[in-house]
């Protein structure tokens, strides 16, 4: 596996943190360290089992997401449109704190799954990845076109600042990802012309998916606030649905805090308090919750969330900063997060050192979009968990991603055999 000595440290600091705390949370912390365990050697490490035919597992993959997303959407959206919504103490289905989540728990796991359909949709209708699976059955226009619709409509009503950044970022990234793949013989001239261009294009781009989606809020917003709003609860599942929200609660899909970050800074702060009293080996994921109420007072941001008889069991689990780097440094310590850093930064130089050297090669081939999915998703785990310590499938799409996209780089190099040398291999392969 690419990179492999570093990846096992990783891992081995994390196990050494889960028997230094083992008395607190150990079971909780071992399962996390096979979670990422899986990600790294499953995921990851797909490109290793050279029978295994990568692209036609990401073409599958790409088309059950679209379908099964987009038909839970659409489930969601009519849901909306008729006022009906489940609510219990755990989880909000439809409507959560005036935001859309549809089918799912809440809205970042809405938003995240919006996008990454709009990531399927957009390979499926590349020419060079579709025609290699013709013998397949083909992806519908229909579906592809409606998928894209319905998936964007719901990303915006969700209105998760995290996945409109996933979302722009990729967008963007794209376009510079395509200005490195189609270079030619430019003059400077050219070349910064084309740059500002780029740019031009990005801001572009920011500003009309901002306003469209301010739009489409106060549209559906008046459609759906035209009717009754309906809650089923608990208790009335099975029965007649009675239960009518008063007139203002009417849903805008807007955040119901006015602060940009959603209180992402207070839960930054605070966690650099906890990190500070283990700053070396960090605490392990599953005692974040715990040793919170240790060192601040109150607990986390947010603990409120973890209360109740059903939430509380699964509190350590469910627990998060809203940043996997942070809290990658919190529960491995300064050890654990340079290791993993290191792992990063060599994957990122081989990745990008492929696509400088291929270039013009992949100019119309899907590594552009593995590889702006890869990057924007980096910038996105800035304001989300979902890096590794987040047992869900945002951080087994991303790990799956990442597998994809060194198939490229570790298959498909054209390099002469060479006479195998274990220094060589040991370097090469896991250095």
């Amino acid at each position: 596996m690419e990179f492999g000595l570093w990846a096992m440290a990783f891992l081995g600091v994390n196990l050494i943190t889960a028997l230094i705390h083992i008395t607190d949370n150990f079971l909780i912390n071992l399962l996390f360290l096979v979670f990422v365990s899986v990600c790294f050697f499953v995921f990851y490490g797909a490109y290793i089992e050279k029978s295994t035919d990568i692209k036609h597992e990401l073409y599958t993959v790409a088309r059950i997401f679209l379908y099964m997303v987009t038909l839970m959407q659409v489930v969601g959206i009519a849901c909306l449109v008729f006022n009906v919504s489940y609510h219990n103490e755990w989880i909000d289905l439809i409507v959560y704190e005036n935001r859309f989540t549809g089918l799912f728990i809440n809205p970042n796991l809405c938003g995240f799954a919006s996008v990454f359909v709009v990531f399927c949709v957009h390979i499926l209708t590349i020419h060079k990845f579709d025609s290699k699976y013709s013998a397949l059955p083909a992806t519908s226009r229909i579906w592809l076109a409606s998928g894209l619709f319905i998936n964007i409509l719901t990303l915006f009503l969700c209105d998760s600042n995290a996945s409109m950044v996933l979302f722009l970022g990729y967008v963007i990234v794209f376009v510079v990802t395509k200005f490195i793949t189609s270079r030619g013989d430019y003059k400077k001239k050219q070349l910064i012309l084309r740059f500002l261009s780029t740019l031009v294009a990005g801001v572009v781009i920011i500003c009309c998916t901002y306003f469209l989606r301010s739009i489409c809020q106060i549209g559906v917003s008046t459609l759906i606030n035209s009717n009754s709003n309906i809650i089923l609860s608990d208790s009335d599942v099975g029965s007649n649905i009675t239960t009518v929200l008063p007139e203002n609660s009417d849903v805008t899909f807007e955040h119901e805090n006015s602060n940009v970050d959603s209180g992402r800074f207070t839960l930054w702060n605070q966690a650099m308090t906890i990190f500070s009293h283990h700053p070396v080996m960090g605490i392990g994921k599953g005692n974040i919750l715990s040793y919170s109420y240790k060192y601040i007072d109150g607990g986390m941001h947010f603990a409120n969330l973890y209360s109740g008889d059903f939430a509380s069991m699964f509190a350590s689990f469910t627990t998060d900063i809203h940043n996997a780097y942070i809290t990658i440094l919190v529960c491995s310590g300064v050890i654990g997060f340079l290791l993993f850093m290191i792992f990063a930064f060599r994957n990122g130089i081989s990745i990008t050192k492929y696509l400088f050297r291929k270039g013009k090669e992949l100019e119309h081939g899907i590594f552009p979009c593995l590889f702006s999915f890869i990057v924007s998703y980096l910038v996105f785990a800035c304001f989300e968990k979902a890096l590794v310590f987040d047992i869900s499938f945002m951080v087994i799409i991303f790990w799956f991603i990442l597998g994809q996209i060194m198939c490229y780089n570790v298959r498909e190099k054209e390099e002469p055999l060479k006479e195998f040398s274990f220094k060589e291999s040991v370097r090469k392969n896991l250095l």
